[in-house]
C-alpha cells in the first residue's frame, strides 16, 4: 500500500512571506486514514474544500478489508494551511448492501460541481473485484446526485483524473486495471457523455494520476509501477 504526503509551501494574501505547511498536512480524525485528496474553492462557504478518500487504517485489519468501506471525507480550509475535518459527503450511490468510494475528482463548470468517483460494490479482503468510475453532480459540494456510471474500457477502472481543455472540451486520465495497470484516457464535450481513447501509449503501467496545467505546460503525475 503506497501513501502520499503533500507538503505545500503557500503565500497568503495578507502575509509577506511564505508559510511551511504543517506534516502532515492533514490528519482525518475518524480513521487517521486519509488518502486520494482533491481540493476545490467551495464558492458558497468562501474557502477551500479538500474532499478524499477516509481510510479505515485505525481497524484491526490483516487484509486489505481495511481500504474498503470507505467514504468521502471533507476538511476545510480559509488559507490552506489549517484544516479542520468537517463531515463525509453525502452521496446518493449505493446500489449494494455494502459498498466502498475511493479517489474523488472535482471540476466546477457553470455552477455545478462534477465529481468522478470509483465505486466498489462490497467490503472486500482481496483485489480481485469490479470498480466503476461513476459521475456525480452537486450545488454544494456535501449533497451529491448520480449522474451515470461511465462506460469506459473496462469494468475495473479506478482515478479519474479530469482536465479542462476549453469550454467545451474536457479529458479524463483512469488506471485500466483490467488492461495491464495502465493508464487511459477519455474525452468529453459536455462532462455528462464520455468517448474511451484507450491507452496513452507513453506511459507505462501504474495508477493514480493527476493532471494539471501551470505557466502553459500540461503536467502528468502517475504512480508508475
Amino acid at each position: 500500500m503506497r501513501y502520499i504526503v503533500l507538503l505545500a509551501l503557500l503565500y497568503s494574501s495578507t502575509c509577506t512571506a511564505q508559510q511551511a505547511a504543517p506534516k502532515p498536512l492533514f490528519d482525518d480524525p475518524i480513521y487517521h486514514g486519509a488518502a486520494d485528496p482533491v481540493v476545490v474553492y467551495n464558492k458558497q462557504q468562501k474557502c477551500w474544500w479538500m474532499l478524499y478518500t477516509n481510510r479505515r487504517a485505525s481497524i484491526n485489519d490483516t487484509t486489505v478489508a481495511w481500504v474498503h468501506g470507505t467514504r468521502i471525507g471533507i476538511a476545510e480550509s480559509r488559507d490552506g494551511i489549517h484544516w479542520t475535518y468537517k463531515d463525509t459527503a453525502h452521496i446518493n450511490y449505493h446500489p449494494d448492501k455494502e459498498y466502498t468510494f475511493w479517489a474523488p475528482d472535482i471540476v466546477e463548470h457553470k455552477g455545478i460541481y462534477h465529481m468522478y468517483l470509483t465505486y466498489v460494490p462490497g467490503i472486500f479482503r482481496d483485489w480481485n473485484h469490479p470498480r466503476e468510475i461513476v459521475h456525480l453532480t452537486s450545488k454544494d459540494l456535501v449533497n451529491w446526485s448520480l449522474g451515470s456510471v461511465l462506460e469506459l474500457a473496462s469494468h475495473k477502472i479506478i482515478d479519474a483524473s479530469i482536465i479542462k481543455l476549453s469550454d467545451t472540451s474536457w479529458k479524463m486520465f483512469y488506471n485500466n486495471e483490467k488492461g495491464g495497470k495502465a493508464i487511459y484516457t477519455a474525452t468529453s464535450n459536455d462532462l455528462y457523455h464520455w468517448t474511451d481513447k484507450g491507452k496513452e501509449q507513453t506511459i507505462g503501467r501504474g495508477e493514480g494520476p493527476k493532471i494539471f496545467r501551470w505557466q502553459d505546460k500540461y503536467f502528468l503525475i502517475v504512480d508508475i509501477w
